[in-house]
């Protein structure tokens, strides 16, 4: 029988992905372009001859190109691995999704997510429907790569192991949280911010606190869902909890302690070696130190305008400048008539952070509103999509706002005890360097600014692209304002 049977051709191995045409309903594949995760394709249905547009990588189960399917039942005669090496994945789907090779660094691996959920964050993608899926695959490429046993696993068993965690836990809040305020630029700055760590911390307790919810068995519950108990059994809980709780705190207070004491210490010996640029080439010389200090000015206004292109660059700049241009004049102030000038700039930074508490407070209530009307209407059921969406994307914008004047706090108070640390050594002329610093990163503006917010400052700290958003910028450029 076989020698009657005729010799069946071949072709190279060409990945393809499939589809529904959304006029014909028919199904279809095309050929998937080399690293076209995210884009959008134009794509011509066979039967229809309509032609569909798709976001590639969305939805679709196929692997990117340059990437290799772990089953084993399809083709006639073709032999597949079954199990990969690490220099030879299985798949390499995700390292397409990541825009990486196969031998990429833990540090290229968390760059390049980095960059991508900058890219891909559906906060800063409201009109895209399709923005979440691909964070999300994003997300899980990133945490099954940044975890060397994970990474392992996938490259030997591909995407359908059992150790690849669930989509629901791969979303990050710390990675997320640093990508979108500052990248890995400024952590030289102000180092790693402590607020995403605290969020995570929240997170897992709630996970905890849920798992305890539902271990019921076949007992009663109240309307929400919880455990009837006992007045024994209530007792115990409480005092369980009292004890638990101030464990935690106490375990949280002290390692955050710890955290911050090694954060304000490596941001001491970066800020004493980057003031040591004018510090050390100092002469005291009247016109050589004054010709020193243009050239030190221009390499700031220089370090300024490039790290204003990062994510929430220009907000985190005017930010630090405002600090060392602060203490920078408290330590110059100070020298003069016996300390009073100091003493002034002191209650003038209290002051300065009051306000900015109350301004953080402020934003969170206005969140809390925008979900408490979300409540209250979806409860009456008066609701409607558009009222919604419209309300999704308010608590959106408010809610990177309150996270971004909650890190701001943070930082001041860093940098803050950053400067109040630094050697006494050369003082005067580190309180110049400082000055100088400060001021160059105060000036910086974007690119084409003109609109400003009250007091002459940009009057929204965070920009999420929303209908809303665009047509405060169209009517800026008409010159209606806001």
């Amino acid at each position: 029988l076989s020698e009657s049977m005729s010799i069946l051709p071949s072709r190279p191995i060409i990945p393809h992905t499939q589809s529904t045409c959304p006029s014909c309903s028919t199904p279809f594949e095309y050929p998937t372009p080399y690293n076209a995760f995210g884009s959008t394709l134009q794509i011509r249905c066979f039967q229809c001859n309509n032609v569909v547009s798709t976001t590639h990588g969305a939805s679709s189960s196929t692997p990117p190109p340059n990437s290799t399917s772990n089953s084993n039942n399809g083709g006639a005669g073709a032999r597949k691995r079954k199990i990969g090496t690490q220099e030879r994945p299985l798949e390499t789907a995700y390292y397409d999704i990541l825009e990486i090779p196969v031998n990429a660094s833990e540090d290229e691996i968390k760059k390049a997510y980095r960059r991508l959920a900058i890219k891909y964050h559906p906060d800063k993608n409201r009109d895209d429907p399709n923005a979440e899926e691909k964070f999300k695959s994003l997300s899980i490429a990133y945490q099954t790569l940044s975890s060397p046993p994970l990474r392992r696993k996938y490259n030997e068993f591909g995407s359908s192991s059992s150790s690849s965690p669930d989509s629901s836990s791969y979303i990050d809040p710390e990675e997320v949280f640093g990508a979108i305020f500052g990248g890995e630029r400024f952590v030289g700055i102000i180092g790693e911010i402590g607020l995403a760590r605290d969020m995570k911390s929240a997170l897992q307790e709630g996970e905890e606190d849920e798992q305890v919810k539902d271990d019921g068995g076949g007992r009663a519950r109240d309307k929400k869902g919880r455990i009837i108990l006992t007045p024994e059994e209530k007792a115990k809980k409480d005092a369980k909890e009292r004890q638990a709780a101030e464990e935690v705190s106490l375990g949280f207070i002290i390692g955050n302690l710890i955290i911050r004491e090694e954060r304000v210490r490596k941001l001491i010996v970066e800020l004493e070696r980057k003031l040591s640029i004018y510090t050390e080439s100092a002469t005291g010389d009247a016109v050589l130190d004054r010709e020193l200090g243009e050239s030190w000015r221009q390499i700031c206004l220089l370090e300024a305008e490039d790290l204003k292109n990062e994510s929430y660059g220009l907000e985190l700049l005017h930010t630090i400048g405002f600090v060392y241009d602060s203490k920078a004049r408290h330590w110059m102030e100070s020298q003069r008539y016996f300390g009073v000038g100091g003493w002034v700039h002191n209650v003038q930074g209290k002051y300065h952070v009051f306000s900015e508490t109350v301004s953080t407070l402020r934003s969170a209530m206005d969140l809390k509103a925008v979900f408490d009307q979300i409540a209250a209407a979806e409860k009456n059921g008066t609701l409607s999509d558009t009222e919604r969406k419209k309300l999704e994307e308010q608590a959106a914008e408010k809610g990177l706002l309150a996270l971004f004047k909650g890190a701001k706090l943070e930082i001041e108070s860093v940098l803050r005890e950053t400067c109040d640390r630094i050697s006494m050594a050369k003082l005067k002329l580190r309180a110049q360097a400082l000055q100088i610093l400060g001021e160059a990163y105060m000036s910086v503006k974007k690119d084409g600014e003109g609109a400003t917010g009250e007091g002459g400052v940009e009057s929204e700290y965070v920009r999420v692209d929303t209908r809303g958003s665009r047509e405060r910028d169209e009517r800026r450029a008409q010159g209606g304002g806001r």
